[in-house]
């Protein structure tokens, strides 16, 4: 195989960093929904982060190379959403942010396990909406991007856990091809 090799064992742990953090960006939504009385259903004006249509002929890896670039988008936004945030209403140790600093470290964690797993490097893009400049619009034009940007990273990292899954499915498939053919090997030489 051209590039880094994946092992099961590096794609089973950035699959479990991945449902991890969906989970956690799953319970960050809806704690945001919740403190800033927001209704729980999709925020309109569709997606801030954006990948061109994902075709089924593409492998799971060439999948997670754009996922790779999803997430690095939606961590980009995230500590915008974080520095904004902070900067327009006063910082208050909370449930909240605790789980938001752990949805950015998680974030970052999987990042750097993703990255291991692409082949050759592969760099892949995301389009990403233009943040906008909330301070004209108001605290609530605020409270609504950053909502949409939390509905992004958990679109984006159930994506991510989804197709890793489909990942590791493959790359266990290739090793145990690999270990029969190296123990058939084995016996003709015994013999």
């Amino acid at each position: 195989m051209a590039g880094r090799q994946r092992s099961g064992g590096q794609t089973g742990k950035a699959a479990a960093i991945a449902r991890l953090l969906h989970e956690e960006c799953v319970h960050l939504l809806q704690l945001y929904s919740k403190r800033e009385s927001l209704p729980s259903f999709a925020a309109p004006g569709g997606q801030l982060v954006t990948l061109p249509p994902l075709g089924a002929q593409l492998s799971p890896v060439e999948k997670l190379c754009f996922m790779h670039a999803a997430l690095s988008e939606c961590l980009r936004l995230l500590n915008e959403a974080i520095k904004r945030e902070d900067a327009e209403f006063p910082p208050e140790e909370d449930e909240y942010r605790t789980r938001r600093a752990t949805v950015k470290d998680r974030l970052g964690h999987l990042l750097l396990s993703t990255e291991r797993l692409l082949v050759d490097s592969k760099k892949c893009a995301a389009g990403v909406a233009e943040v906008p400049d909330v301070v004209d619009n108001g605290s609530f034009a605020l409270k609504k991007w950053i909502f949409q940007m939390l509905q992004d990273l958990v679109h984006w990292s159930s994506q991510t856990s989804e197709t890793l899954k489909l990942l590791l499915v493959e790359t266990e498939k290739a090793q145990g091809r690999t270990r029969r053919g190296e123990n058939r090997h084995r016996g003709r030489l015994r013999k």
